[in-house]
């Protein structure tokens, strides 16, 4: 059995420990509610991207060149976290990027946990700064012309993302998104119609992929930030329920010593009494 001090330590040690995960809880709720406020990816403007590559006119040729031989390497983007209490959530991420690479692919991660994870396991990887709460869309910029340099030069045949995507507060999935060879669509917009293209088609491809990169990437960090907060929570109400359920069984112990205390006390009393009158 626990001693009785030893009891009542650790009964005021998870009373401190339950208020400060309920602070932490509510701080992680406001972050969730404040970046959730902030202005969601137009999808209006992706269906309007999208047509627009639809009517280029593109050939066999052009094809070609935006699609590198498939025996390059590829490229595999991490999105992770650079806050914690999201360790299975992180755990998952590291383990679907482990699964989806092959031995030539080349790895780029996002976020301080993801990092943390891959420099533990010595597994060689480029890093870049994470946009963060604000989706910065210079650190956004900065990785999209470092894809879109390389995937230009022919340098890597294809660019995957892998990510936590937001489904609602209790549910967060583990995604991975191809976004580049692009998909060769049919130029149906364009039936019956003369397009006009300048400079020339290569160039026009070359900046319509940029942009494409840039909206898909902010929803996709859009998206895995919601994601990372909805999962602190859930992980702080968790960790909750936990503490409940230990200080439950504390306080019983706790109450069951001094009943036994109490009883032992009625029980000696008794038996002086017992003893007086008999003497």
């Amino acid at each position: 059995m626990i001693p009785i001090g030893k009891l009542k330590q650790n009964l005021l040690f998870n009373k401190n420990l339950g208020d400060l995960i309920e602070i932490m809880k509510m701080a992680a709720t406001l972050q969730f509610n404040q970046f959730r406020a902030q202005q969601e990816p137009a999808e209006k403007f992706y269906t309007l991207l999208n047509s627009a590559y639809s009517a280029l006119p593109l050939d066999d040729s052009t094809h070609s060149f935006f699609n590198p031989p498939p025996n390059l390497p590829g490229l595999n983007i991490l999105v992770s976290s650079d806050g914690g209490f999201l360790g299975e959530l992180n755990t998952l991420l590291v383990n679907r990027l482990l699964d989806t690479k092959r031995p030539q692919d080349e790895i780029v991660v996002l976020g301080q946990q993801g990092i943390s994870y891959l420099n533990e396991a010595k597994i060689s990887f480029i890093s870049f700064e994470s946009p963060g709460d604000k989706l910065d869309t210079q650190k956004i910029g900065l990785l999209r012309d470092y894809l879109a340099k390389r995937y230009f030069k022919q340098q890597i045949s294809r660019v995957s993302v892998i990510y936590s995507k937001f489904i609602n507060i209790t549910t967060q999935q583990v995604e991975t998104e191809n976004l580049l060879p692009l998909e060769h669509k049919e130029n149906v917009a364009r039936k019956g119609r003369e397009v006009l293209v300048e400079p020339d088609i290569k160039s026009v491809l070359e900046g319509w992929i940029k942009l494409w990169l840039d909206f898909r990437f902010y929803h996709i960090f859009w998206s895995s930030k919601l994601a990372e907060h909805a999962a602190r929570i859930m992980h702080l109400e968790g960790s909750s329920q936990e503490l409940t359920k230990i200080n439950q069984h504390l306080h019983m112990e706790y109450f069951k010593y001094l009943h036994g205390v109490s009883d032992k006390s009625i029980r000696e009393l008794s038996a002086a009494r017992l003893m007086r009158r008999n003497n």
